[in-house]
């Protein structure tokens, strides 16, 4: 089951201790009209162990040091669960209290950027549910990131872009939303391991990432007869379909980047006994490049049926257009 671990940020915790320096000091004024601390403690016979400034001075840093450090601790193990059906909070020192929320409920999601919180590319989770409720996530590093995922998540039950049956995509044949790829690595005609055609499918990859996400099928020619992967399965160490689908998430790694391997599933499918991988892709919440060996960078993105590369200029328009650059996390 996907499950993401999210935690809220430090001016939390700066918050709770600031509310409770306020509480601590309200509280010891008001109750300072009923009796005199000083008499009180003279009367105790404790003016002989130490002046009673002295003794302020200790009693409050060692009363400032255990709150602060049970907020601290309450803080530090409290943190959210979103797995495929809920939203749960997890909180407690010695006791641990569990808190949930169906995820199918949330019926909109926003973000809020305090001044500090812009500085520290904080920003706070508003989810609003059907019931009414409100559940805040509240000063969460890398919050444009968790909302896309968290969108994904409420949008399909398996977090996921729908993938639609193979016989309706082959019916379909190639479009914006679908490509067709007869190999990942192996060219027919030269009879060899090509870095040419693996780029040319990471390049589609690239370009779904940018636009609207898609699906591309490898091991099925332009017009869309089904071709299989075996020609593809003898040039891996692992001639099978885990060689195939490991060799394919080094490629995204390598020529994309780590953080953009969530947006990318792997399924096998048969076809007159022939296998075939379907490759869902998701629209990326950033900029999807695809870096050369010659570390240059490379933009894509869909334009009809057809994947369209983008000079620099058209690259930072489109970017500009297309996401909020100021508020995310690059």
């Amino acid at each position: 089951m996907r499950r993401i671990i999210l935690k809220e940020g430090p001016l939390v915790f700066l918050r709770n201790v600031l509310v409770m320096e306020i509480v601590a000091t309200v509280f010891l004024y008001a109750i300072s009209f009923l009796q005199n601390y000083e008499m009180l403690y003279r009367s105790w016979g404790l003016a002989k162990f130490a002046r009673y400034d002295i003794f302020l001075i200790v009693a409050f840093s060692i009363f400032q040091l255990v709150y602060v450090s049970l907020l601290f601790l309450d803080w530090y193990f409290s943190h959210f669960e979103i797995t495929e059906k809920e939203i749960t909070k997890k909180s407690g020192l010695l006791f641990r209290h569990r808190k949930s929320v169906a995820l199918s409920d949330v019926v909109s999601i926003e973000t809020y950027h305090s001044p500090l919180g812009r500085m520290m590319r904080h920003a706070t989770i508003i989810l609003q549910h059907g019931t009414g409720r409100t559940t805040k996530l509240k000063n969460v590093s890398g919050a444009d990131e968790y909302v896309h995922v968290i969108k994904q998540m409420t949008r399909n039950p398996s977090g996921r872009l729908p993938t639609h049956d193979i016989s309706y995509l082959l019916k379909e044949g190639e479009g914006f939303l679908t490509e067709f790829k007869e190999t990942l690595r192996y060219d027919k005609r030269r009879r060899t391991v090509s870095k040419e055609i693996e780029r040319m499918v990471i390049k589609t990859i690239v370009a779904f990432l940018n636009t609207k996400g898609g699906t591309l099928l490898i091991g099925v020619s332009d017009d869309g007869n089904v071709v299989g992967l075996e020609d593809d399965y003898k040039t891996l160490v692992k001639k099978n379909r885990d060689g195939f689908e490991n060799h394919l998430s080094m490629l995204v790694k390598t020529m994309i980047g780590l953080p953009f391997t969530k947006y990318v599933s792997v399924k096998f499918e048969k076809v007159n006994d022939l296998e075939v991988c379907l490759v869902s892709v998701e629209e990326s919440h950033r900029p999807a490049y695809l870096y050369n060996g010659d570390r240059k960078e490379d933009f894509f993105v869909r334009v009809g049926n057809s994947t369209q590369p983008f000079s620099m200029s058209e690259t930072e328009e489109y970017i500009k257009t297309r996401w909020t650059l100021p508020d995310s996390n690059r």
